[in-house]
């Protein structure tokens, strides 16, 4: 973008921007597709608690709300659909007697591994059909964009309120 009025500068971005939008819905609908392909009851809501819970054992159902960013009645019900299959269990928190920590089976656990390990067979097959200069800057270029991402403002609302 070197050399460029700001105005190319600002559609260079704008192009940018839309190509990885386009590459995140991509790869939204492989995380789905292999969730589905692990367990035909898997739905994107119910993945990102599996994952969310997976990665935060005890975490509450406030929690996983704020960081699901969804309202505390729908986590209720994803929660009760994802206990249901087996996949999650709620038990009394230590520090707090009256709260309920969540957790995941040893279904669920298993559940979450082989989505996240087709997910990754899907990426690594998808990267190794790229020629090596392509890959090399992709990786590169994720290695400056991630951390960018991760502080980015959040400005984004919940969407409204729907069952699991």
């Amino acid at each position: 973008m070197d050399g460029q009025t700001p105005e190319g500068r600002d559609d260079a971005l704008l192009r940018a921007a839309d190509q990885l939008a386009a590459v995140a819905e991509i790869l939204v609908s492989v995380s789905a597709r292999t969730a589905v392909a692990v367990d035909s009851r898997l739905s994107p809501p119910l993945l990102r608690a599996l994952t969310l819970v997976g990665t935060s054992p005890g975490l509450s159902l406030a929690a996983l709300a704020d960081r699901a960013r969804i309202s505390r009645s729908r986590a209720s019900r994803v929660c009760d659909t994802l206990e249901g299959a087996g996949l999650l269990a709620r038990a009394p928190l230590a520090a707090d007697r009256r709260g309920v920590g969540l957790s995941l089976t040893r279904h669920g656990r298993s559940v979450l591994d082989r989505v996240r390990a087709q997910r990754g067979d899907w990426i690594r097959d998808a990267l190794l059909r790229m020629p090596d200069a392509d890959r090399n800057g992709l990786l590169t270029a994720l290695r400056s964009l991630g951390p960018s991402l991760a502080h980015a403002p959040r400005v984004l609302r919940p969407p409204p309120d729907r069952s699991p």
